[in-house]
């Protein structure tokens, strides 16, 4: 490699370090609404742009279903930054209720009543501390985020091999994408206040190390939620006999879980999902097994 490019790639990854403590400084300062006016009107980020377009589906109809509400319309930045800086209302569902339809199509409400409802979603919601305590003024909205909170949760165990192809978002995709953005913010933020005088190259490896995919499946296997996970017939007996190719789909699962907290409970639940129960952290005394 010659000097110049040498040069010009140390010149560029420098660039990269300030923009990040740009954006976390901003984040830390003012929170989201403020990165949203930065990122969008100072620098003029385009999210219609051509080269910020994903690749077209090969085998779906490239069609993306949006709210009633939306219909015809597209979000702008204000809008995003607005809702997300507003409370929602005292009797909403959801902490983030618009995020949670985004993710959990109101279709999923054929899938209430299967053997997976009744079989599996007990466990789950067993193993997990659900549901959390809520005090509602009225009983049926106590009700109607169970019920949802459980059509989620069986989202979030639907491996994509078995409906997506009746429906883009019948399976833990989205959940998925959400879950790993909050639960890097929620170790972030940990790690932030927990190693106050660390220097940021040591906290990066750190929660590059507490994060990576192979554990995040491991914990949720120590709970034995693997075996609730749905797959289509083919791809179970694949997996059944190959256990390194069911690991990512653990992966994958426990993510969406993470998405799910954050949407119907909001940060602190990830918080508690992910150093109380599942134990990231890896500091809670572990039970003795005699053999």
């Amino acid at each position: 490699m010659s000097t110049d490019d040498s040069t010009t790639e140390f010149i560029f990854l420098w660039q990269i370090c300030v923009l990040g403590f740009v954006w976390g400084n901003i984040y830390l300062c003012f929170g989201m609404p403020e990165v949203y006016r930065v990122l969008f009107e100072v620098f003029g980020m385009d999210p219609e742009a051509e080269d910020c377009q994903p690749k077209e589906r090969r085998q779906l109809e490239d069609v993306d279903y949006v709210s009633v509400e939306f219909e015809g319309r597209k979000l702008n930045w204000q809008d995003v930054a607005a809702y997300k800086a507003s409370l929602p209302p005292e009797d909403a569902l959801f902490a983030h209720p618009r995020l949670f339809r985004a993710c959990v199509p109101p279709g999923m409400h054929r899938f209430r009543g299967n053997i997976w409802d009744y079989d599996c979603r007990p466990q789950v919601m067993q193993a997990l501390g659900y549901p959390l305590k809520m005090t509602d003024r009225i009983p049926d909205i106590t009700e109607a985020r169970n019920i949802e909170l459980g059509l989620g949760l069986q989202l979030c165990f639907l491996h994509p091999s078995k409906y997506k192809f009746e429906h883009p978002r019948f399976c833990y995709e989205r959940l998925e994408y959400v879950g790993q953005k909050i639960q890097d913010l929620v170790m972030a933020e940990r790690l932030l206040m927990k190693h106050l005088d660390a220097p940021g190259s040591w906290l990066q490896e750190k929660h590059r190390r507490l994060l990576m995919n192979k554990f995040c499946g491991k914990y949720l296997r120590e709970k034995y939620l693997h075996r609730l996970i749905i797959y289509s017939e083919q791809v179970q007996d694949a997996y059944e006999h190959n256990r390194r190719m069911r690991n990512p789909a653990t992966t994958s699962v426990q993510q969406a879980i993470h998405g799910l907290a954050y949407t119907v409970y909001g940060k602190p639940d990830v918080r508690r999902l992910m150093f109380e129960v599942f134990d990231f952290e890896q500091i809670q005394p572990k039970a003795i097994v005699n053999v």
